[in-house]
């Protein structure tokens, strides 16, 4: 087989590819034999139907997954042993192979189009990015104490509901003139007022009684569809098509009563004698809390660090290919105007994978094998611990690390954990970035922008 690259632009190249009858031939009489051997037609014996009549049969067929089979082979041998750093796949090019005779073959000749990844620096030194990192203060801290005596509380019976009870009762389906629907649906539900959004409805609910009935739109008592679906104790596809009222009749009405701030609480939360009085325990709480934003603060750090990267790298794209690329080969068929209209995003969020590959082979981060087998045994580990179990013995525990190993999307996500750990402590080493106290609206807003 012949491969020759031909470059046809900045950023795309054709692959012209030729085969001869000495590359093809070979397979195709294997592939026919065995047909040969397992073919069972009327009038001959078991693996003795003639050669010529199973050519006639499966022979094209056959020809066709072999020049298949060896085009896809050798384009991906040829591409990685050139270094051709490829964006997509290399797609037959429109004219396609109309010279290519397959029922007399002899030469055939193909030509797929790539494009090609661009040749940028990455320059860490000059990127200058502050860490921004919570203002962890009195207000905040006041909120998670409530939080933490909310969650060490207790739950016990009210007479009448207020803004942050919950609500058990059956709800029951109604018919648009308010009367019950006969077969519509009746379960039993709760519904936490604290978490409402219409206020509406909170108002209805609030100062109810046992027994007392409210008429409720099941959308404003619920989050999402999904919630819902739980809620009435239904599939999903019935909530879609689900309209109108439902009467709620009130079963019990339960408060939560938060725990007392005292010795007891403290001990419960960091341990008997960890804390012994108020002030020592909100200084344990904001400790907590700002290191738990500053695993945050790092993810965003890095994202930032990236971010200024591929601002300053101005990477060029193969758009006319890549076009042509997600058009042609996406999972349900789409428009050229589709394609155009999401190219933006698609092209924004490359170039920044291209910056992270970039940064990742310049400074030698990927995950090595130890340390996925390392990351495998410590996942496995977590898990049995979690559950208060034993760890296994090396040998299981080896076993059940290579398991995971062989599961590609398993092996996806603990290279990734393991990569982006890497690049955050390689950033951060690095540069030594300056700590920036931000609002926590700030810091959310960073985090779903950066």
């Amino acid at each position: 087989m012949n491969i020759l690259k031909e470059d046809t632009g900045t950023l795309t190249a054709t692959l012209k590819v030729k085969l001869s009858p000495d590359d093809y031939a070979p397979g195709v009489e294997k592939a026919l034999k065995e047909q040969r051997k397992q073919a069972v037609l009327p009038g001959f014996r078991p693996g003795q139907v003639p050669m010529s009549l199973i050519k006639k049969r499966v022979g094209k067929a056959l020809l066709v997954n072999e020049v298949e089979r060896l085009i896809d082979e050798n384009l991906r041998n040829y591409i990685q042993s050139n270094g051709l750093r490829v964006l997509g796949q290399p797609l037959p090019k429109n004219e396609g192979d109309e010279g290519n005779d397959w029922d007399n073959p002899t030469e055939f000749e193909f030509a797929y189009e790539m494009g090609l990844a661009p040749n940028f620096e990455v320059e860490l030194d000059k990127v200058k990015v502050e860490m921004p990192v919570v203002d962890v203060n009195e207000e905040l801290v006041s909120k998670e104490v409530d939080d933490m005596k909310r969650r060490f509380g207790k739950l016990e019976s009210a007479d009448v509901s207020s803004e942050k009870d919950m609500l058990l009762g059956d709800m029951i389906e109604l018919n648009a003139d308010g009367t019950i629907k006969e077969g519509g649906i009746m379960h039993r539900a709760t519904i936490s007022l604290e978490f409402l959004e219409d206020a509406a409805t909170k108002a209805a609910l609030a100062g109810k009684a046992v027994g007392d009935e409210v008429v409720v739109d099941p959308h404003k008592v619920s989050r999402d569809h999904d919630d819902l679906a739980r809620m009435l104790g239904v599939d999903h596809e019935r909530v879609h098509h689900l309209e109108g009222n439902f009467n709620f009749r009130i079963a019990e009405i339960k408060r939560m009563l938060p725990a007392e701030l005292n010795q007891e609480l403290f001990d419960r939360i960091y341990g008997e004698g960890a804390v012994a009085d108020e002030a020592g325990f909100r200084a344990k709480v904001k400790e907590g809390m700002e290191a738990m934003f500053l695993r945050d603060s790092e993810r965003i750090y890095r994202r930032l660090v990236l971010k200024a990267l591929h601002e300053q790298a101005r990477i060029d794209l193969p758009d006319g290919f890549l076009k042509r690329w997600i058009k042609e080969t996406s999972e349900k068929p789409t428009t050229a105007e589709k394609v155009e209209e999401g190219y933006p995003g698609y092209a924004e969020g490359l170039k920044r994978k291209l910056v992270e590959d970039r940064v990742i082979e310049k400074y030698g981060l990927e995950a090595k094998g130890e340390e996925m087998d390392a990351f495998a045994k410590r996942y496995i580990t977590d898990q049995f611990m979690q559950y208060g179990m034993p760890a296994p013995d090396d040998e299981r525990l080896q076993q059940m690390a290579a398991r995971m190993l062989g599961d590609r999307e398993q092996l996806q996500r603990m290279r990734d954990s393991i990569v982006q750990q890497k690049l955050t402590v390689h950033f951060t080493t690095l540069l030594e970035p300056k700590k920036r106290r931000v609002s926590l609206d700030e810091f959310i807003n960073l985090a779903q922008t950066a």
